[in-house]
């Protein structure tokens, strides 16, 4: 699973997590990007060595998540519920190995454990979340819809600008 340690650690360092900077991040670090959406003057989509990035918002903030893992849903022929469950529990137990690789790196030592909820809202079927600075970064598994994969992804943005806390209640879910 690719490690995105470094990348996370350069976006906390940003004073504003805005387009052109997180752009200039994953270039540096080796990512392909794509530009998706015209109206942006920076790729929103990003990969390397099998993993996804996505840069969501209009800015001036933005928001970054790393899918690292994912499943399609194919309930063809199956119990739904159990095939569900079973993706779920894989996702699940992905999810402590990327949390340790984010707490052993040079990065951990700048995680700060939180009790407030940071998700922002958002749904996750398990989760670990830290502060960093001024920002939120996030290890979770979630699945967004009934026909969408169930992925475990990485998001870092900053805090108090999400969707969950009505300071961009935009509620169309597009991460192109």
């Amino acid at each position: 699973m690719v490690d995105v340690s470094a990348e996370l650690d350069r976006l906390s360092d940003l004073e504003q997590l805005t387009g052109p900077a997180v752009e200039s991040v994953l270039v540096d670090r080796g990512w392909s990007g794509e530009r998706r959406n015209p109206a942006k003057a920076w790729a929103t989509t990003w990969s390397r060595d099998g993993a996804s990035a996505w840069i969501q918002g209009d800015g001036p903030s933005v928001e970054v998540e790393f899918t690292l893992w994912y499943r399609e849903v194919e309930v063809e022929g199956e119990d739904p519920d159990t095939y569900i469950d079973e993706l779920y529990d894989a996702a699940v137990a992905e999810l402590p190995s990327v949390v340790s690789q984010l707490r052993s790196s040079a990065f951990g030592a700048r995680l700060q454990a939180s009790d407030e909820d940071l998700t922002d809202g958002v749904d996750y079927i398990e989760h670990t979340a830290w502060k960093v600075a001024d920002k939120v970064v996030l290890a979770g598994v979630k699945q967004d819809d009934t026909e969408t994969p169930v992925q475990l992804v990485v998001m870092v943005r900053e805090y108090g600008t999400g969707t969950g806390d009505g300071a961009d209640d935009d509620d169309e879910g597009e991460w192109l």
